[in-house]
Formats: structure tokens, C-alpha cells, sequence
């Protein structure tokens, strides 16, 4: 019988797993190492941020983490993402070093006082159990999550969907292809076999020469799931036939595997960024994320008022009702990031000025005029004098303009290009 207890642990005891399916790492990373993972390098797959929000200002009981001692560590092998967030609020000091951040504030201070919390402590075999359970069987994690776990965990055999995990890095950089019907319809050896790619002794081979065709086809017919061209209800498991269809220039490259020609390893490791295989169309929908982006500023006055903003619009969830304040927030914030520079470079008598935000722009804009790394928005926009902030800003100041979210967002990233070139921590 399955032994389990529930024991209060100290958050500051627990470990997090280093072969944690979500996001497995080296056996030796820390906490700090996947944390860091978690928030600048793999957001996507940990989804802190909605962790955060679905945490509010308490810690549920109702789903504590399953804890393994491992030489004497309590390892967490379920509950990593609650106990990551944990960790990062009960020690800012080591987690404010990292790019990206949690919490604009110091974040619910519930949260930040639990400092022990219980765990369902039980052997390695029946916490595995209890996570196939939780996640494998129920569908809670991608069919790459689940893969991995039945081979490390399971003893099952590398599937075909894994090899080309591990060899491209093809699925983990394109999250539509992380889809049942993808391993079991589309990637399938057969399907592989007629586009010219083989598994021979647990590794990924192909007849081609050229790395480059490689990547094109492989690239070419990730883009068919992306793009729907291939779904369950459309050109279902047809792939060579689909890839013809929409990229008949491949005719005269793609082949079907032919064990007696030349047999290299598929060694290409494919990027994260968008390719040339993917249709582009254009976007009118504008991230709502203001600033653009999570700003790590200097400690000062100018990044707690930049803190306060970002905590008054996440609470609100940017309605319209309080995006006048957001607006005439952004003259206010540059203000004092003026006053804070002439102050910072002794030019006391600019700071005092009251058009001292005016100056500070036409400072900033010479400067950020030479360098490259400023937002396309900057670029196109303030820096062409397309767009006049200054008197955008006036504007907001004194209610004299509509209030629009899309335009807000868009000066907010000129003020983060601004905030990032003279205060970037």
C-alpha cells in the first residue's frame, strides 16, 4: 500500500525538480537556475504570471505539492510552479537580479509570510502515480510533457514524437505542433518515411546531403499545422500530399527514405523565432501589455512610480474607466525620470525647471537617435516626429483628447524605451 503523509516543510527547504516534464533541466541546476528558466527563458510553458493571478492573495490548501525526499531533499514533483512563486516573493533580494519579474509590488503579503506550508510526503513510485494521474491521464499537459514522462519516469521507449524533440527542437519552439494529432497523424513514421526521414538505432536519419533541406522541410511542414492546413478535420495524417500541394517547389527535393543511398543523422536544431515557412498576415490586435513589455529599472524614484502604474493598471485590468489615469500617468513618470537625470548628472537648475520633461525628451531622442536597440514603434513613430509626445502627453494631461487603450499602449513603449536607455538596472 501507498504510503502518504501530509508534513508541514519550510519553503525555504523544499527543492524544485530538476525532472520536472514541463520543463525538464541539468540535474544540477538550482532553484534559482529554474526559476530564472522559468520567468526569462520558458514563460510560455510555466505560465507564471497566471499561476500568480490564480494564487490571488492566499495560498489554496487544497492542492499542496506532492514531496519526495531524495538523500534527504525534499524534492517537489508536483506543485513546482505554486512553490516557484513562493520562493521568488519570500526572497526578492536573490529573484529582483532576474530580467523578468512576478510582481510589480512586493506582492500579497499572505504569500510572503507563508513560510511553511504542508506537503503529501510519500515515496518516489506513488508520487508518480499520482502525477501520470493528474497529468498524463487527463490531458493537463502537451503530448511532448507526457512523452517525456512515460520514457523517464515509465520506462517506455522514445517515441518518434520525442526523437524529434530531441534532435530538432522542433516542437518546443512551435506550441501548435505540441498536439496528439500531430504524433499520431502527421509525425508518424510512415508519413516521415515519404518525405525522406527514417528512425534507425533511436536516432532521426535522412537521405539528405544538405543540412539546409533539413530544415526546409521539416520547416515547410511544421508550417502546415500552424498555418491549418493540416487539422483533424482537414488533409487529416496526408502530409507528403499537403506539402506537394502547398509547396510544389519541393517537388524536385522531397523524396521518399531509402535505406541503400547515404544515411546522415537529422542534427539541425531548429529556433524559436518565427521562419521563413510561416505565413505572415498582418496583425491589428495590439498586446495589451503596457510598456510593452516588464521594465527591471534602478532602484529610485523612478521605478516606483513605474511600479505603482504597472500595479494600478494590472488590478484593473486595463478597463476603460481608469485608463485617464494610466495616460496622465506617463507625463507624470517622465517628469520625475527628468528631474531624477538632471539631478544625477548635477544640473540642478534643468531639474527645476517646469518644462523639464520637455528638455529630457529632446535629450532622449538625440541619444536614442544613434542607437539601434530602441521598439519598432520608437523608431517609426517618435523618432521620425510621426508621432508628438510631447503634445500627446499635454493633451492627456488636461483631458483635452480620447482616451484610447491602443494609443496609450503605443506611447507607453515610447516611454519604456526612454525609461530602459537612461535607467535599465
Amino acid at each position: 500500500m501507498a504510503k502518504q503523509e501530509i508534513k508541514p516543510i519550510k519553503v525555504k527547504d523544499l527543492h524544485l525538480w530538476s525532472e520536472n516534464p514541463r520543463d525538464p533541466v541539468d540535474v544540477s541546476s538550482t532553484d534559482y537556475d529554474i526559476i530564472k528558466r522559468a520567468i526569462d527563458e520558458n514563460p510560455n510553458e510555466w505560465n507564471l504570471d497566471k499561476i500568480v493571478k490564480e494564487m490571488g492573495v492566499h495560498y489554496d490548501f487544497s492542492e499542496i505539492p506532492t514531496v519526495v525526499f531524495i538523500e534527504g531533499k525534499p524534492i517537489v514533483f508536483d506543485g513546482n510552479r505554486r512553490v516557484a512563486v513562493l520562493k521568488y516573493l519570500q526572497n526578492r533580494e536573490l529573484y529582483s537580479l532576474l530580467t523578468g519579474k512576478l510582481f510589480f509590488s512586493d506582492g500579497p503579503k499572505g504569500l510572503r509570510e507563508l513560510l511553511e506550508i504542508p506537503c503529501n510526503v510519500c515515496d518516489r513510485n506513488t508520487a508518480l502515480t499520482n502525477i501520470e494521474r493528474k497529468h498524463v491521464n487527463n490531458g493537463s499537459w502537451g503530448t511532448l510533457q507526457r512523452e517525456y514522462f512515460l520514457h523517464q519516469h515509465r520506462g517506455r521507449p522514445k517515441s518518434l514524437f520525442l526523437l524529434l524533440e530531441e534532435q530538432t527542437g522542433l516542437i518546443s519552439n512551435r506550441p501548435s505542433l505540441n498536439q496528439g494529432f500531430v504524433k499520431d497523424e502527421i509525425f508518424t513514421e510512415k508519413n516521415l518515411k515519404e518525405i525522406g526521414f527514417c528512425v534507425q538505432d533511436e536516432e532521426l536519419v535522412s537521405n539528405y546531403k544538405d543540412e539546409q533541406q533539413v530544415k526546409d522541410i521539416l520547416g515547410k511542414a511544421s508550417s502546415l499545422i500552424e498555418n491549418k492546413d493540416m487539422t483533424t478535420r482537414k488533409n487529416r495524417g496526408l502530409l507528403k500530399q499537403t506539402l506537394l500541394e502547398k509547396y510544389p517547389e519541393s517537388k524536385e527535393v522531397i523524396a521518399g527514405f531509402d535505406a541503400k543511398k547515404t544515411i546522415n543523422v537529422v542534427r539541425h536544431k531548429f529556433g524559436s523565432g518565427a521562419d521563413e515557412f510561416r505565413r505572415r498576415t498582418p496583425t491589428t490586435k495590439q498586446s495589451n501589455t503596457l510598456f510593452g513589455k516588464k521594465l527591471i529599472l534602478k532602484n529610485g524614484p523612478v521605478n516606483d512610480l513605474y511600479c505603482g502604474i504597472c500595479a494600478i493598471y494590472e488590478k484593473f485590468n486595463g478597463q476603460e474607466n481608469v485608463l485617464p489615469i494610466i495616460a496622465m500617468s506617463l507625463r507624470l513618470l517622465l517628469d520625475i525620470a527628468a528631474r531624477t537625470y538632471f539631478i544625477d548628472i548635477g544640473d540642478t537648475n534643468a531639474a527645476g525647471k517646469d518644462n523639464a520633461y520637455k528638455n529630457f525628451l529632446k535629450e532622449a531622442k538625440k541619444n536614442l537617435n544613434k542607437q539601434q536597440e530602441n521598439s519598432l514603434v520608437l523608431n517609426n513613430e517618435w523618432l521620425s516626429d510621426q508621432r508628438n509626445l510631447d503634445a500627446v502627453l499635454g493633451k492627456y494631461a488636461h483631458g483635452s483628447i480620447v482616451y484610447k487603450q491602443g494609443d496609450i499602449l503605443k506611447d507607453s513603449k515610447i516611454v519604456a524605451d526612454i525609461l530602459e536607455h537612461y535607467f535599465k538596472k
